[in-house]
């Protein structure tokens, strides 16, 4: 279900920063790692936990959206269709659901502006 009109639907730098955060400190330590003398496999596990929580932290601005404006948007904007062999096509937005691939741009810039 789309958001209410009126509804805000643009991110925040607040919830950008939140979701970035992960990879930002893995790129830091990183970057800094020869300096600190820290080896390979803890940036590894560090870049590993930096990609779970982008995940995490994007799954949770999606909840608090839907929760807090009713923006419910990011789960359901389309249904699958049924197993007749085209999952794949729905999946990957191509052959006759190419469309959603259009639908799911427009969502992703998304000015905020109502239509």
């Amino acid at each position: 279900m789309p958001a209410p009109r009126g509804a805000a639907n643009r991110t925040t730098w607040r919830e950008r920063a939140f979701v970035l955060g992960g990879p930002a400190v893995a790129a830091l330590a990183t970057a800094a790692s020869p300096a600190l003398g820290v080896g390979a496999g803890f940036i590894g596990a560090l870049w590993v936990a930096a990609i779970a929580w982008t995940v995490l932290a994007s799954l949770a601005g999606a909840l608090r959206r839907g929760i807090r404006d009713g923006d419910w948007s990011a789960f359901g904007a389309h249904e699958p269709p049924t197993d007749d062999g085209e999952i794949d096509e729905w999946s990957s937005r191509t052959g006759r659901y190419g469309y959603l691939a259009d639908t799911d741009e427009r969502l992703l810039h998304d000015d905020g502006a109502v239509r």
